[in-house]
């Protein structure tokens, strides 16, 4: 991962907040989320002072979205944009990850940490993996698609294979705890 040192977050903390958002919109029970649908109805209503901007590729280069929590902004490069609103899995999470983000780290949670060992600050302090987990279970939820093939969770929730089998494992791996 390559984000910025943050607060510790458990993958389990980070699963049971994205449960309790679900929760709350009532589509606890759904296995496909909306993920344009919330970014531009309900962000704005949760935050009143939201700014939701589509970029040029020139704007944003070879990203595809950035978040400016002080600002309360996310940016998405529009092909990115009609890709997620085409259904495209891996533009689907790209969003996802961008609204982890802007849950979950603010000036006030960045952090001066220890490396490990090698150098490399630990995943549970990386801000892209604490995105990354959030965004893949807003999409895929680990509690509802438990014992689900990759194939059925891409086809049901509408992410990527590469998605869809990241998440099983990462249930595995919590099995195994």
């Amino acid at each position: 991962m390559s984000g910025i040192p943050v607060k510790p977050t458990s993958r389990q903390a980070i699963w049971t907040y994205v449960r309790d958002i679900r929760r709350t919109l009532g589509v606890e029970a759904n296995l496909y989320f909306d993920i344009v649908w919330f970014i531009e109805s309900i962000m704005p209503k949760l935050f009143p002072y939201f700014v939701f901007e589509v970029c040029t590729k020139e704007e944003l280069g070879d990203l595809h979205g950035k978040t400016i929590p002080r600002e309360n902004k996310i940016c998405i490069r529009e092909d990115v944009y009609i890709g997620a609103c085409a259904e495209n899995g891996r533009d689907r999470l790209t969003i996802a990850h961008e609204i982890g983000h802007f849950f979950m780290h603010d000036e006030h949670s960045i952090e001066f940490c220890q490396s490990d060992s090698n150098g490399k600050t630990p995943c549970y302090r990386d801000s892209d993996w604490q995105a990354d987990v959030f965004g893949s279970e807003l999409l895929a939820p680990s509690y509802l698609i438990d014992g689900m093939s990759a194939s059925k969770i891409h086809k049901a929730c509408k992410v990527s294979i590469p998605c869809a089998k990241s998440q099983l494992r990462a249930i595995n791996r919590e099995k195994v705890k």
